[in-house]
């Protein structure tokens, strides 16, 4: 059997383009992250991406995601009119919130909704999980 050019090419095209999709989808697999930026403007981009995600204003501490790739969120009290807190205590659950690195894009993950959240403008770097 004789190939011809046109054959050979084509060939060539398809097996370049199954291993280039191959290696795409390796470098979008989430991966855990924490921030190299540890900025003002890097906290308040982060704060911003992680309200989105959880659905209110959240305030984050100063080392959130520099360490670790996760960060809980605790449920604001219930107050009552004059400010007291009912009871000191909450049945809502904590909301875990994921920093991740997909390719080249840090985004904040919360884990009960799976919204996902990009965070523009934030440098972060993928870590390895023990």
């Amino acid at each position: 059997m004789i190939f011809s050019l046109k054959h050979v090419t084509w060939v060539i095209f398809l097996a370049g383009t199954v291993l280039s999709a191959c290696k795409t989808t390796q470098a979008q697999d989430p991966q855990p992250a924490i921030i190299t930026d540890k900025s003002s403007k890097a906290r308040q981009l982060l704060e911003v991406a992680t309200s989105k995600a959880v659905g209110s204003n959240v305030s984050l501490a100063p080392d959130s995601f520099t360490v670790k790739s996760s960060v809980t969120i605790e449920p604001a009290s219930v107050n009552k009119r004059n400010g007291k807190i009912i009871d000191g205590r909450t049945m809502e659950m904590p909301t875990h919130i994921d920093l991740i690195m997909m390719g080249r894009n840090c985004y904040v993950l919360n884990r009960t909704t799976g919204k996902k959240i990009p965070v523009k403008g934030v440098r972060c770097k993928a870590i390895s999980t023990p």
